[in-house]
């Protein structure tokens, strides 16, 4: 019976001690995951405006349909304000 409690003992401290662990993510800082969707936003604007350099017409559309999808992903998303998400359109707009 001694050695039935000892064994039990130890599952639960461990079972704990794992609990905790899974709870410790890597969670990045508000300010690190803006940058990385900003910069997101910039090298996806830099493709379209790169694959259709030839052609500005299509190259216009590609950027104006660009343009509204990120709008709606910002203002779906909590970490933009809608001054930020402004700037950041106005931005990406003026890329070229």
């Amino acid at each position: 019976m001694d050695t039935l409690t000892l064994i039990l003992i130890f599952l639960i401290g461990l079972g704990i001690y794992l609990l905790n662990q899974s709870k410790k993510k890597n969670i990045k800082p508000t300010a690190v995951k803006k940058s990385e969707i900003i910069d997101s936003y910039k090298n996806q604007m830099r493709e379209v405006l790169e694959k259709n350099q030839d052609n500005k017409s299509k190259q216009l559309k590609e950027k104006i349909k660009l343009l509204k999808q990120i709008n709606h992903e910002l203002s779906m998303n909590l970490f933009f304000d809608e001054k930020e998400a402004k700037e950041l359109l106005n931005e990406l707009t003026a890329l070229k």
